[in-house]
């Protein structure tokens, strides 16, 4: 029943408890412990046992739920007074007398270590409980108890059915280490990253005078000391003011001031930095993990009195490029900043947007592998590397400016990164090739650009025969394709052949797009303001998305009026699910379901549209032609009275071109997503295959494999499929996904200037005020948004559209002006703001809130009573 630290043997954690177990492998491991012993499992399954206390727990906990603090407080208490009131069975205290007898100190540190405990992806950290400077066999028997009582407390009952760890006791149990007290004169905690910053290439300690309890239990702030990880060189300190230490004094903890002289001083000296950076090494060469340790320093010396795995890093990228052989690199997230996507991909919805990266880059005359090194994934998101697109200040300014349409923090946070690490980007020279097919494709590009200026009343219809002439040809393709390895094959033709069509797509909505920029410009410069523009750019025509919208409303609307039933199998819907059916939630990752194959979404939005007054939103959706002609008419009128006729002229043909043609800057990425929606039903194909042959279980089951495992598997995955859904879901409780990452592992989320002393402040992205009560939303497929909500989320894309139009206005964490979010709230006269980090755990269901979208301001009126 007692396991001490210097043993030779291998112990196992469902013996010693997490906590045990470290401290056993580090002393094994010739690293600097206290020295100490642990009370086993088996102690405290025998004290349940004779005291016959298990079925009794079981049956108070029953019921409980984890958010019912009050029932689990109760629930607790009752529990702890059972064990604290039961007796030590006498084999168990004689054994543990004997290894304190046997430690020749009389104080010692009593901690809990539960064998669900200091894992990494759960510390328990503070659940259980410690006691410290205890002293005698009476108050250590009395520890011990305590400590096997905590197992039950009631966040860490509550942490349990959170983290789906089982409450029996005869899986779940508690082994107590018993530790060596050193009388320290500074303590802290020390990491081996930077877990203010997720950089693996750096070190991190906190540090105050006396005990680490004065540290870890919050009671002073501490000296900050971040190292770097390879040199032990200092890079930035911040001394505290610490007015308070946690001491032994008669045997006793004591909470006393720190004396004026030490309280601005550092805790840690140069030498004592240099002891604690030699440990954090050894700690990493024995674990081979980023770890938390906590540490002491008594007379001089450092030692490690816990060690735990660091948890809530977010991931380091997948096939990460090793900073000391490529230098400091740069990730850029495609999928939150460029996309709008906080979710993560499936493995297969992984290798499609590799893949996609790939023939983008073929495209344009750049050849690499169809695994590009510049491709980089983490959390299950999609990183590019942009290092080399970053290395020129100029070039970079260019970039910052551009991504700043799409997501403005992001832009700011570049600008930012690229300041502060000017001198190892520009050390080297930038690598970006410039392959002569390029200037083809642009001719190419021109030329189309140059059709659409000249026709732009024909640029639609030249836009969608691109993409319709490639799907033919890719289902004619399809039908032809007959084994797993032959379907793999074609996917990447459908893809080599897509990026090709939204490249020169994008050259039939240029005009509108210069024009927009070019009428807003001499708006500003001729009256004063552009917002006059917002009606002109209100039901654009020829935009998919803004269709798709409008068709449910129209749906919603001629049910209700014709009193029909709502019904998946109603003609107006099947018709509806034909030309839109492609999409889904999450539409870039192929291994999502779209809205054919599950249209829960869409019935759900119906029947909320249907609940509302269909009539007066029908009638107001309508109104966006006339109200644009009739913007275009007061814009001509007052530029005219301005500036003269040919002013006059100029914003007008500006205008008629936004209408004609802005519009179709939506149409890429809708024809993108039926090239998805094919190879969706290309790959399930494949998977009924590889099902009637007994390798996988489900035909779905083939999204959680990739590529070249379709191609060629010849044995069943079904344990692989499973652990990488387990992976999958895992990544989707990660809700704030880094706008940038760094081969370091640094993350970056939001500007360093960033306040929110008054209100919340974010990013204007459609002009407007609005007051209403917010409604958060993380996924739209079961929303309800009722009409006038203020719709608060991560970020919005294409299959968001429909929810707007019942909102009052729109705030989202990420997006721009030229973002989904951004684009559609001014099709729709919403005011907007965006570029709030965490928006969704600022505000709440319920709140009031004023947003006004010119000055990028929120403003909480009211909280929301969840009583």
């Amino acid at each position: 029943m007692i396991t001490h630290f210097s043993t030779t043997q291998k112990v196992s954690l469902n013996d010693v408890g997490g906590k045990g177990m470290n401290l056993v492998q580090m002393t094994q491991g010739g690293l600097a412990v206290p020295d100490g012993f642990i009370v086993t499992t088996k102690a405290y399954d025998q004290f349940i046992e004779e005291n016959q206390l298990g079925d009794r727990i079981a049956a108070m906990l029953k019921g409980v739920s984890a958010d019912d603090m009050n029932a689990l407080e109760e629930v607790s208490y009752k529990i702890k007074l059972l064990i604290n009131q039961a007796f030590i069975p006498e084999a168990v205290r004689s054994q543990i007398v004997e290894a304190y007898n046997g430690l020749g100190v009389p104080f010692v540190a009593v901690r809990s270590s539960a064998t669900a405990e200091d894992l990494p992806d759960m510390s328990f950290a503070g659940q259980h409980n410690s006691y410290l400077n205890v002293t005698g066999e009476e108050k250590l028997m009395l520890s011990v108890k305590k400590c096997w009582a905590s197992l039950w407390n009631a966040r860490a009952i509550s942490y349990r059915m959170m983290h789906d760890v089982p409450q029996e006791y005869k899986v779940l149990s508690l082994a107590v280490v018993v530790q060596a007290m050193v009388n320290s004169d500074s303590a802290g905690v020390m990491f081996t990253v930077n877990p203010m910053n997720n950089r693996r290439d750096q070190l991190y300690i906190n540090s105050s005078w006396g005990m680490g309890e004065a540290v870890v239990s919050g009671i002073v702030t501490p000296d900050q000391f971040v190292l770097d990880k390879k040199t032990g060189e200092l890079i930035s300190s911040v001394i505290e003011k610490k007015e308070t230490q946690m001491i032994r004094s008669n045997g006793r903890n004591v909470k006393t001031a720190v004396p004026e002289l030490l309280q601005r001083k550092e805790s840690l000296n140069h030498k004592e930095l240099k002891q604690l950076f030699e440990m954090a090494q050894a700690v990493d060469r024995y674990y081979k993990q980023p770890m938390d340790t906590e540490w002491v320093i008594g007379q001089g010396a450092a030692q490690i009195v816990q060690a735990r795995p660091v948890t809530g890093l977010h991931p380091m990228p997948v096939k990460n490029d090793d900073p000391k052989k490529y230098g400091l690199r740069f990730y850029f997230s495609f999928t939150r900043v460029a996309q709008g996507i906080s979710e993560p991909f499936t493995p297969m919805g992984l290798e499609i947007q590799r893949l996609e990266m790939w023939a983008a880059l073929k495209t344009v005359g750049i050849k690499v592998e169809k695994q590009p090194r510049g491709f980089k994934t983490a959390a299950g998101r999609v990183y590019w590397d942009f290092t080399e697109l970053i290395r020129s200040p100029k070039r970079a300014e260019k970039i910052a400016e551009n991504i700043s349409d799409k997501d403005p923090v992001a832009g700011k946070v570049l600008t930012e990164f690229v300041e502060r690490n000017k001198g190892e980007l520009t050390s080297k020279r930038s690598k970006l090739p410039f392959p002569p097919k390029s200037l083809l494709v642009a001719s190419r590009f021109a030329l189309r650009t140059a059709g659409a200026f000249i026709q732009p009343q024909h640029a639609e219809r030249r836009c969608i025969t691109l993409a319709e002439n490639h799907l033919k040809t890719m289902n004619e393709k399809a039908l032809k394709c007959k084994t797993p390895a032959e379907k793999i094959e074609l996917i990447d033709t459908i893809m080599e052949s897509a990026m090709k069509v939204i490249l020169h797509q994008c050259a039939y909505f240029l005009p509108g797009f210069k024009a927009d920029q070019r009428a807003r410009k001499r708006l500003w410069e001729w009256l004063g303001s552009d917002d006059y523009m917002a009606p002109v750019i209100q039901g654009l025509p020829n935009s998919p998305t803004s269709a798709m919208g409008y068709r449910l409303m129209e749906i919603a609307y001629e049910l209700k009026m014709k009193n029909e039933k709502l019904s998946v199998t109603h003609p107006f819907i099947m018709h509806f699910l034909e030309s839109y059916g492609h999409r889904s939630n999450v539409e870039l990752d192929v291994g999502n379901p779209n809205w054919r194959e599950k249209p829960d979404y869409i019935m759900n939005l119906l029947e909320s549209y249907m609940e509302m007054d269909t009539e007066s939103l029908h009638a107001k959706l309508n109104k966006h032609n006339d109200n644009a002609d009739k913007a275009i008419s007061s814009i001509v009128t007052k530029v005219k009275e301005k500036k003269g006729a040919r002013a006059a002229r100029q914003i007008e043909k500006d205008c008629l071109y936004m209408r004609k043609t802005l519009g179709l800057r939506e149409r890429p990425k809708f024809d993108l997503i039926r090239s998805f929606a094919l190879i969706r039903q290309i790959l399930q194909e494949a998977g009924e295959e590889l099902v009637n042959n007994g390798f996988i279980k489900e035909v779905n089951d083939v999204f959680y494999l990739e590529r070249s495992e379709v191609r060629g598997l010849s044995v069943p995955l079904y344990e692989l499929i499973e652990e990488r859904k387990k992976t999958f879901y895992k990544q989707k409780k990660i809700k704030t996904v880094p706008r940038f990452m760094t081969n370091t592992g640094e993350c970056l989320y939001e500007s360093a200037d960033s306040s929110n002393e008054d209100g919340l402040h974010g990013v204007p992205i459609s002009s407007g005020e609005y007051t209403g009560t917010v409604r958060v939303i993380h996924d739209p497929a079961n929303a309800k948004l009722k009409e006038g909500e203020i719709l608060v989320t991560h970020s919005t894309d294409p299959s968001w559209t429909p929810l707007f139009l019942t909102a009052g206005a729109l705030i989202m964490e990420t997006g721009g002006t030229a973002s989904h979010g951004g684009i559609v709230a001014r099709e729709y006269g919403l005011p907007a703001v965006s570029g709030i980090e965490r928006v969704s755990e600022k505000l709440k269901t319920g709140d009031k809130v004023m947003i006004n979208g010119s000055s990028g301001k929120v403003l909480l009126l009211e909280e929301a009573n969840h009583a």
